[in-house]
């Protein structure tokens, strides 16, 4: 049995997503993959919005530092399926509009597949995408959900294949 490979891990910036940018273009590329993206947070900052064991259990659920997650298009028997990006989030609340109220309205061309409380927001996207677009608004959208300040560094998660 074929184990599956480790995933890259690309440490950048906002200022400097070149590798990231290049990553998901090679997803896009192969039709194969996913790519998970971190902010990255003050560990003091990050353990004050951690919930205590008892708040977790009235609380929604979802993660209290978001992440976002790209999907690649594939092509299956089924013809193709665009690529999607998801951000999974601790607000409790659906975010379009949030979103849209602080400059960050969806581009033309996507769509809304699920915006949900506690399973977060899927996007379907343009075919093909643009990943330039994609990686800026996903790391601008989690900053602006994110209940703390991110430092400006980022960690991308590649799963190829």
């Amino acid at each position: 049995m074929a184990r599956r490979a480790l995933p890259e891990q690309i440490e950048f910036t906002g200022a400097d997503t070149g590798r990231a940018l290049a990553a998901l273009d090679e997803l896009v590329a192969a039709s194969a993959g996913w790519a998970n993206l971190y902010p990255e947070v003050e560990e003091d900052d990050a353990r004050a919005v951690t919930p205590s064991a008892v708040a977790s259990w009235f609380r929604v659920p979802g993660p209290p530092i978001p992440q976002a997650t790209f999907i690649a298009p594939t092509d299956g028997r089924r013809g193709r399926t665009p690529a999607q990006v998801g951000l999974t989030h601790g607000v409790g609340a659906t975010v379009v509009p949030r979103l849209a109220e602080q400059g960050l309205p969806l581009p033309e061309g996507w769509a809304v597949v699920q915006d949900h409380l506690r399973r977060g927001l899927v996007v379907r996207l343009d075919d093909p995408p643009d990943t330039m677009a994609v990686l800026g608004w996903s790391l601008r959208a989690i900053e602006a959900l994110c209940p703390i300040p991110v430092t400006g560094g980022w960690l991308a998660e590649v799963h190829r294949g």
